[in-house]
């Protein structure tokens, strides 16, 4: 967690953010992601973001964000916070599973498993999930266990939204 931000309330509120497509238009039935945050003391259109994105590529669980109250008809009538800049990085990591080969307790028995390695875990239609990897978290042993469960041919893995710490990890394990 960022402890640079006190949080202000016991309460989270609806962000909305766009979701860029890839050159394929994926995610086609997707154009706007939806993610909880928590508001923060030092200004009342920041807030401390609670959910792991699943389409997302520029923010993870733990950052602090802008988000303004706007009206937007694509997504809902009336008003809604809407996403408006990156503020502070949180540290986190996040990934995105597609599995290929399913455990017969799938999504339970993947969605366990994470956990027990201190990760957070959403899912979504039995087989894809976002997940979220804490600072607290040994980035480098859960990058090899990811890698591992890859190349067995479980899961299809892509990276979400990655803080510099572990592109710098990346970089001198490469070089």
């Amino acid at each position: 967690m960022n402890q640079k931000w006190e949080l202000a309330g016991d309460y989270s509120v609806e962000i909305w953010f766009h979701v860029s497509k890839d050159e394929q238009g994926y995610p086609d039935s997707k154009s706007w992601e939806q993610l909880l945050g928590r508001p923060v003391l030092e200004r009342d259109d920041y807030f401390q973001l609670e959910s792991i994105p699943f389409y997302l590529k520029n923010v993870s669980c733990g950052d602090i964000v802008q988000a303004n109250i706007v009206e937007n008809k694509e997504i809902q009538e009336g008003k809604i916070f809407q996403f408006q800049e990156l503020i502070d990085r949180g540290g986190h990591n996040t990934y995105r599973l597609m599995l290929r080969e399913k455990h017969p307790d799938d999504p339970k028995f993947t969605t366990n498993e994470l956990l027990k390695k201190g990760l957070a875990v959403e899912e979504q239609y039995g087989d894809f999930f976002a997940v979220d990897v804490p600072q607290i978290v040994d980035q480098a042993s859960i990058d090899d266990y990811l890698r591992a469960e890859r190349r067995s041919g479980r899961w299809e893995i892509q990276d979400g939204c990655l803080n510099e710490k572990i592109t710098a990890h990346r970089a001198k394990k490469v070089q």
